[in-house]
């Protein structure tokens, strides 16, 4: 039987779990299309895209076989192997097949999954999000664009190697304007594209931003720090002794009353104890 760090060494993070699986979804995709597409630059464009995925899957295979506290049944009995092949371009289905079997062994439905997944109200999730319609947008921008772009007149995007750098300088919101689109189509994927580096761009620098303060050292208190500090001091140390004060009056009027409790007490018991004639 499975202990509980071997049944979710593969769900971890179901953030990133969930990102694995849209990417490689996003893969078969591209493998698909770029069977059945006519246009080399449109095949070009999607096999660089997936060879980029591919050393994503390396790193996340990698991290968990490394987290993996046995790592030859991590291998055999937890499917490593299918997870292995699935790194292969022509065979990213094995890696999908590897998820149904990993949930299937975990226990687990692929509704249970999604609900543990967290977007709103954290930045790594809304962070991969983004990030994974950024990948999305990013390769069909370019496919995109040379289709608009090549051979239209008076266009400067003719080639894939310009297309790619028009796409890395808009989605970077740096706009140097060597190339850029000269076509109605071509300047609306052109205004999506700068959206979402605006929105990637936002995210991270909000996700970094959040990482730091919960990393951030607690400083000491230090009442000489500021005017504002030493009034703020010496009104809570005034609101603490005048509880303090109340509490010892409160006090002194308790013990009076347990005093004269007793003493009533102790005044029945002599009376109950009188002897009768």
């Amino acid at each position: 039987m499975n202990t509980a760090s071997e049944q979710n060494i593969a769900f971890i993070n179901p953030n990133w779990s969930a990102f694995i699986l849209l990417i490689t979804l996003l893969s078969v995709m591209n493998t698909a299309v770029g069977f059945v597409s006519p246009l080399f630059d449109a095949k070009l464009v999607l096999g660089m895209v997936n060879i980029a995925i591919t050393f994503i899957l390396w790193a996340d295979f990698l991290y968990l076989l490394f987290k993996s506290p046995d790592k030859k049944h991590y291998m055999t009995r937890e499917y490593g192997w299918l997870s292995l092949l699935g790194t292969i371009p022509y065979f990213r289905f094995l890696k999908i097949i590897w998820f149904w079997l990993t949930l299937r062994k975990n226990g687990r439905t692929l509704r249970e999954f999604l609900s543990r997944i967290t977007v709103r109200q954290n930045a790594e999730g809304t962070l991969l999000l983004v990030l994974f319609i950024s990948i999305v947008v990013f390769e069909f921008a370019i496919v995109f664009i040379l289709d608009f772009e090549e051979g239209a007149p008076g266009s400067n995007i003719h080639s894939i190697s310009d297309a790619v750098w028009w796409a890395f300088v808009t989605v970077a919101t740096v706009g140097y304007g060597d190339k850029y689109p000269v076509t109605i189509p071509g300047r609306i994927v052109g205004i999506l594209l700068m959206a979402v580096g605006i929105a990637l761009f936002t995210v991270i620098i909000g996700s970094l931003a959040e990482w730091f303060q919960k990393r951030q050292p607690v400083r000491p208190f230090s009442p000489d720090a500021d005017p504002d500090t030493n009034n703020a001091v010496a009104e809570i140390r005034h609101l603490l002794e005048q509880h303090e004060k109340t509490n010892q009056q409160t006090i002194a009027e308790l013990k009076t009353r347990l005093t004269q409790l007793e003493a009533n007490l102790k005044e029945r018991g002599g009376l109950n104890n009188r002897p009768t004639n």
